[in-house]
């Protein structure tokens, strides 16, 4: 069965070629006629009949060339060859038929007569039939693009709709719970444990519970960067990372930071931008087991991009791991979690690229390149100058 329908989609994808040749075919018989008459018969060569024959015929071959040419380079799906073929083989038979009636019933002077009109009908009708498969063949590709667009449009609201839902539910149920559980979790650290073990519990909780939050809330702007309608406008990329840098020593403390980071540096993006630095940054100190984690974070501003680089001295990343590192996973023991993922997606929404450029045993550098746009000081003082005094 399998072999027969490899023949039956090969044969299928040859009917462009079979309608070429038949194009091809059909112009030989009229240059054979042509020459046969001359040879034998030069007078009736130029009568006014087999002139109009010919003239009325050549359109007709061409467009069954093209046409052809154009199942075989256009953008009607292969399934629809065998049908417009069905149209062109129709329409031959039917016009063939309707004129050898005609033939039969008219008086004609000689078998040259014949001939001619026979490849005449089967030209027209070929050509005709062609055509109108040509044309049902794209009228139901386009009907069939409608409805998968509608059906896509349907869907996406439905999701819009079903994501709207999930966000409100993870904003107003599950992280005011994560908020509960931490507040009760530090009060018991702070006035009910009485031992260095219940201490760690406490710990665990209030650890725990953090981690819920930020998880929660990378959810939370995941599901708003799948919203196609932002617009992205310049930000401060020097302040982002500066109030990033700070957020981490006060989280991860000791940690040693090294900046190279030049004022007023703007890329094109949105405040959710600040999410990609605060996920590379924690990774950084996260995954890292030296006794004191370093971190080192470069800005390279471009005329037309800006290059941004954060190496660290960790353990480096396997690269079994590299291949899937900012892919989604549906795995809770992955060791970057959901944050990479989210980082990949919202640079691609900057129009910007994020990739990991070293990594090794003496560290891991990863490298954000945004796309620069003036600082909104710059753009603000530009649209003064353009604007009449």
């Amino acid at each position: 069965m399998r072999w027969f329908a490899d023949t039956d989609l090969a044969s299928r994808d040859r009917i462009p070629q079979y309608v070429v040749g038949f194009g091809v075919a059909l112009t030989l018989v009229l240059l054979g006629e042509i020459a046969l008459y001359l040879a034998l018969a030069p007078r009736f060569v130029f009568e006014g009949v087999f002139l109009v024959g010919v003239v009325t015929t050549i359109p007709f071959l061409a467009g069954i060339a093209f046409g052809g040419y154009w199942l075989r380079t256009g953008d009607l799906s292969p399934s629809r060859y065998p049908r417009v073929a069905g149209w062109s083989l129709a329409g031959l038979v039917g016009f063939l038929l309707v004129n050898l009636a005609l033939i039969a019933v008219m008086p004609t002077e000689s078998w040259a007569h014949v001939v001619s009109w026979s490849r005449w009908a089967v030209a027209l009708g070929a050509g005709i039939g062609l055509l109108v498969g040509c044309l049902e063949g794209r009228a139901i590709e386009r009907s069939l693009a409608a409805e998968r667009a509608s059906l896509r449009a349907e869907h996406a609201a439905e999701q819009r709709e079903y994501l709207d839902y999930l966000n409100g539910i993870l904003r107003h149920e599950v992280l005011n719970t994560a908020t509960i559980i931490n507040g009760y979790a530090s009060l018991l650290y702070e006035e009910a444990a009485t031992t260095d073990q219940q201490r760690r519990w406490a710990e665990v909780v209030i650890d725990e519970s953090e981690e819920m939050s930020t998880v929660i809330d990378d959810v939370r702007i995941l599901l708003q960067s799948t919203d196609g309608e932002w617009e992205l406008e310049p930000v401060d990329v020097s302040r982002v990372l500066t109030d990033e840098v700070r957020k981490l020593e006060h989280k991860w403390e000791p940690v040693d930071v090294e900046t190279s980071i030049p004022p007023n540096v703007s890329v094109r993006a949105d405040q959710l931008v600040a999410r990609v630095f605060g996920n590379l940054l924690s990774n950084a100190v996260e995954h890292n087991d030296a006794a004191i984690p370093h971190v080192a974070i470069t800005v390279d501003p471009g005329p037309e991009t800006v290059r941004i680089e954060i190496a660290d001295n960790g353990p480096g990343i396997h690269d079994a791991t590299l291949e899937t590192l900012f892919d989604r996973t549906e795995s809770h023991g992955s060791s970057h979690g959901i944050g990479l993922y989210l980082v990949r997606q919202l640079v691609t929404r900057y129009d910007g690229a994020v990739e990991v450029t070293e990594t090794g045993p003496d560290g891991t550098t990863f490298t954000v390149e945004l796309p620069a746009a003036d600082s909104p000081s710059t753009a603000s003082s530009n649209a003064r100058s353009r604007s009449p005094s």
